[in-house]
């Protein structure tokens, strides 16, 4: 069974992964009219998603809330998607989702060394 922080840097992963789609889709809808860039609370997703799975939630998929993101940019036609805006959230997000990667990876290489007895 893995311990709270393997699922901790699992779900930070999920929900990394499912805003980067979002990004994704908002960057895609750059010269869409009227399109509205999307975005989630990372902070709030992941406390859920842990409740959740902590609550024995396993199988069920997380329903992420999913608001428009606030713009003070407002095309003519009515697209609040800044490019600018939504790299830096991509750059902020791929370090998240790269570095709970990276401890997960590192968690699981501790594990197997243990198991091993150092070997």
């Amino acid at each position: 069974m893995p311990d709270k922080s393997m699922m901790l840097l699992e779900k930070m992963m999920d929900v990394s992964a499912y805003r980067q789609r979002l990004l994704a889709s908002n960057v895609a809808n750059i010269d869409t009219p009227n399109y509205k860039a999307k975005d989630i609370s990372f902070q709030k997703e992941l406390d859920s998603a842990v409740s959740e799975a902590a609550a024995g939630g396993k199988g069920v998929k997380h329903k992420f809330e999913v608001f428009e993101s606030p713009s003070s940019l407002l095309s003519r036609d009515g697209n609040t998607v800044s490019l600018d805006m939504e790299m830096a959230k991509v750059g902020e997000n791929s370090m998240i989702f790269s570095t709970a990667a990276q401890l997960l990876s590192m968690k699981v290489r501790m594990m197997k060394d243990a198991i091993k007895g150092g070997r």
